[in-house]
């Protein structure tokens, strides 16, 4: 194997590839972070293949990864960050010690294994970068979401430590720029995790007061644990180390814990702890929702004895109660030990005692947080017997995540990045929808667009279920169930939107949150002009066609006639009634028209040149109304239909047949009108701008709109191909009546890529997922590694800060089983026709199907699946039966297309 040596000087490095050396002049401290990476980008490029590599030199002291300082006092970690540039990893050198080749090959399959169940940061480096980094290490399990913050951190423009709660919103309104807007907030609750420390009467500790010898942070993938170490050194020069663990237990969904300590380092002196329970807390972590309303509760109750701390809390609007219960332990106090303060909607607990150098103290806080729509007789008197202590906690919840993780990973062979990525992915979905929150209080929720890690969005469901639903289909389809009974509990709701609207049926909400009504804004103010623009987005009633399809995949993949019975057709049914009432048939063309609506492009809101909202016969709504009509066709033999439904159902497949689309050249046109519109200078733009992802804004800006242009902000026309096989959107079409060239699919790929600006992280995995479809492995790869990259590289300048973004890590884990291992979940029985990306050696998961359990391992040239009963399955298109226990090996040709 080929491995490289890095020794670490101040003036640069020095890269030993056996025996010869190359230098790179360069002084650290006077290079940036980006700088910094560029260097090592570099040094990949002059090193391709290398599979690993050792870090000697000068280091900086205390942290446990080999770091470095540079300019401005950051910190960069360079045992990862080589790693993740060069795909491999690289170790530290202890000392003089020098590797054996046997040691060295041991120390590098360990560093592979802890990059890929870890993440971590090294530093601290205020505001937005810091953000996105507690966004990323948010401890959560569905039904409760702490951000990834020092439980000594405040909130503010640096930090910002927030807790959220599935389900817990809160209507207000706000007066912005002499207009009242009203909106539906994702609650930041109360705050019950600051645990602070201060030095005899100098002030609370906190990264931005003190200079941070040291502060190392790691979120472990396997168990949720979030661990922090850090230094720090106050303005008198004492020197004192602080470690913290958090989790918020995956086992028992409303308990959290907290194990702080702290160990003087070059002193003895009087210390004082405060821990609280803050109820002034508010929505502060969007930028541009701060001018809104932002607190969202009053405080009932608050109180403390001894260890233990209470305060109940309700919301103004939606009357939500809230109940946080704590208990603090230690090794350094007792309950006569601790004094209480109560005032501004707080309740604290202070203890003091005279640290000696070199000891450490111990402290616990278990923290219990109930809502009344959850524990509708408890919320208010949490039982304390529930306040386990940390070790306890640890455990169970522990437990817990290795009975997810042995259903939902992913195993890949060959692409360190990429298995760290995937496993990333699938940890914050499971944060943030969890079969134990999900199972045991059966949460009438569905999973926000951020997660529960911010504010972005304001907590609202969105579309992006029909990216997230898979996940859950495959893995855990009774949790699957209960996000689709979100949909159908609010279903009241949505037949008196399409009614307002002046349809039939039902039309669900592009905003969904508390009550399923619609929380999308009529207008919203342009931060580059100052100006109040419309806001057309509520027309994206593709939102229905995204719940409708979710129904299907479920029945496909489970077969649960029951909830077809009681829930599914009724939604399916409705949702079919507003699209036919939106129809509109043409008689010159012998077609039906669908008006007023969006497509998934946000940059296109109304026709060109025509003051009427929205678009006239979107190909990606139309082609979706298609197939519903004709899945609801063959379904309804199924169930027991009336003479009326009958009635209906001939009407629905006449007009799926003749739904209008317009087409040239074998190019889908996005809407009616759009190959009208005028080509973009895209490199003017790149140039003036840089960052061009909200293009709209941009050209609204100056004066002009992007209705105007060929300029899309995602896939719209292509997002046909994400839900159905290449076969199956032929299919749709034909029976529409349209017939197009064998490579259409890799046709239109190619003429809309160049024409979207991926402002949306949905964009760039539909298609490297059509890519890979069409046999573009190059493009697809290329695609989808900056797709994986979305939030853990923050690819679109700040917005991981708001919160993560769960469709596409969705996305990401659907594209490596659906495209790249090929297992096509979306028929009777599975199909399997692989295509791993070049550097995979193999892919490792299981997944169920129609109540079987599948356990798959596909290389480059073999396909290996178990299966738990007697099934057939198709590998490339030829029929194979597969023995309960017996494991079945399949041999195939690879077709390559660069």
């Amino acid at each position: 194997m080929c491995y490289l040596t890095v020794s670490v000087k101040e003036s640069g490095a020095d890269i030993f590839s056996g025996s010869d050396k190359y230098d790179y002049a360069f002084r650290w401290s006077d290079i940036s972070v980006k700088a910094c990476l560029d260097i090592l980008a570099e040094i990949s490029r002059d090193f391709p293949g290398i599979k690993g590599g050792v870090i000697t030199g000068e280091r900086l002291p205390d942290y446990p990864s080999f770091c470095a300082e540079l300019a401005g006092h950051v910190i960069i970690d360079l045992e990862k960050s080589f790693s993740e540039i060069f795909n491999a990893p690289f170790v530290a050198q202890q000392g003089k010690a020098v590797f054996t080749e046997d040691k060295l090959a041991q120390a590098l399959k360990q560093k592979y294994e802890q990059l890929c169940w870890n993440i971590d940061y090294a530093g601290f480096t205020a505001g937005k970068e810091e953000y996105a980094a507690e966004s990323l290490l948010t401890t959560a399990n569905g039904y409760l979401g702490v951000r990834g913050t020092l439980p000594d951190m405040q909130a503010g423009d640096a930090t910002y430590p927030a807790t959220y709660l599935a389900g817990c919103y809160n209507q207000a309104e706000s007066d912005i720029a002499g207009k009242a807007v009203s909106n539906e907030d994702f609650v930041n609750v109360p705050d019950a995790r600051s645990v602070r420390i201060k030095i005899g009467d100098g002030e609370w500790l906190s990264p931005e007061n003190c200079r941070n010898k040291m502060l190392y942070r790691n979120l472990c993938l396997k168990n949720g644990i979030l661990e922090q170490t850090w230094i720090a050194e106050d303005s008198r020069k004492h020197l004192i180390q602080i470690n913290s663990r958090m989790l918020a237990d995956m086992s028992c969904p409303e308990r959290f814990a907290v194990e702080y300590s702290f160990t003087p380092l070059n002193f003895d002196a009087d210390i004082t702890v405060v821990t609280c329970i803050d109820g002034t807390t508010r929505n502060y972590g969007v930028e541009r929702y701060r001018s809104l309303t932002s607190h969202h509760y009053r405080v009932l109750s608050r109180g403390a004895e001894g260890s233990y701390a209470q305060l109940n809390a309700r919301t103004l609007q939606s009357g939500i109660g809230i109940g946080v219960t704590t208990k603090i332990r230690g090794d350094f106090f007792t309950d006569s030990d601790i004094q209480i303060k109560e005032n501004a909607g707080k309740v604290q607990q202070f203890i003091s005692c005279h640290a000696q150098k070199g000891k450490t103290y111990r402290l616990e806080k278990s923290i219990n947080i109930r809502l009344s729509s959850v524990f509708p007789d408890s919320w208010a008197d949490a039982d304390k017997t529930t306040l386990a202590d940390f070790s306890v906690q640890a455990e169970a919840s522990g437990q817990a995540w290795q009975n997810l993780w042995d259903k939902a990973d992913i195993v890949i062979d060959g692409d360190l990045m990429a298995q760290k990525l995937l496993r990333l992915h699938i940890c914050h979905l499971l944060s943030s929808c969890s079969p134990y929150s999900n199972g045991k209080y059966k949460l009438d929720v569905s999973v926000t667009a951020r997660g529960l890690h911010g504010e972005a969005y304001r907590g609202h469901i969105f579309w992006d279920e029909i990216f997230i639903l898979p996940f859950y289909i495959m893995h855990f389809p009774q949790t699957a169930r209960q996000l689709l009974m979100y949909r159908y509990n609010r279903l009241p709701a949505a037949r008196k939107i399409a009614q307002d609207s002046g349809c039939q049926g039902a039309m669900y909400p592009w905003q969904s949150g508390l009550d399923g009504s619609e929380q999308t804004q009529s207008v919203h103010l342009n931060p580059l002009n100052g100006h109040w623009d419309p806001d057309y987005s509520h027309l994206q009633r593709h939102v229905s066609l995204a719940v409708a399809y979710n129904i299907w995949l479920y029945w496909k993949t489970t077969g649960d006639a029951e909830f077809m019975r009681l829930y599914g057709m009724e939604m399916l049914t409705d949702i079919a009634r507003f699209w036919l009432s939106k129809a509109e048939y043409n008689e010159s063309t012998g077609r039906y028209s669908v008006s007023g609506v969006m497509g998934p492009d946000e940059f296109h809101e109304h026709i060109s040149g025509s003051s009427a909202a929205g678009l006239k016969d979107n190909a990606y709504t139309n082609l979706m109304i298609s197939w519903l009509f004709s899945v609801l066709t063959e379904l309804s033999p199924e169930f027991n239909t009336t003479e009326e439904d009958t009635a209906f159902i001939r009407k629905i497949s006449r007009t799926g047949k003749c739904l209008s689309l317009v087409i040239e050249d074998d190019v889908i046109a996005q809407f009616d009108g759009y190959f009208s519109l005028k080509e973009i200078d895209w490199e003017h733009y790149q140039n003036k701008y840089g960052n061009i992802y909200r293009m709209d804004r941009i050209l609204r800006a100056e004066g002009k709109s992007a209705d105007d242009y060929k300029v899309a902000k995602q896939a719209d026309a292509l997002m046909i191909f994400n839900n159905f096989s290449r076969d199956d959107v032929t299919g749709i079409l034909n029976n529409m009546g349209y017939h197009l060239d064998r490579d259409y699919a890799q046709t239109n790929l190619h003429y809309y890529l160049k024409r979207t600006y991926h402002g949306s992280t949905l964009s760039r995995v539909v298609h490297a997922q059509l890519a890979c479809n069409t046999g573009l492995h190059d493009l697809s790869r290329e695609l989808y590694q900056q797709a994986l990259r979305s939030d853990y590289g923050d690819i679109q300048g700040g917005t991981t800060a708001e919160g993560i973004h769960t469709g596409v890590m969705a996305a990401t884990i659907n594209t490596a089983v659906m495209s790249y291992a090929g297992v096509d979940i979306r028929g009777d029985h599975l199909s399997v026709s692989p295509s791993l990306p070049a550097e995979w050696n193999r892919i490792n998961f299981n997944l169920q199907h129609r109540g079987v359990h599948y356990c798959f391992l596909i290389s480059q040239k073999s396909v290996s699946v178990t299966a738990d009963q007697t099934v057939f399955i198709d590998i490339h298109n030829e029929k194979h039966q597969i023995t309960a226990g017996m494991p079945f090996s399949y041999t195939y040709v690879k077709e390559y297309t660069s």
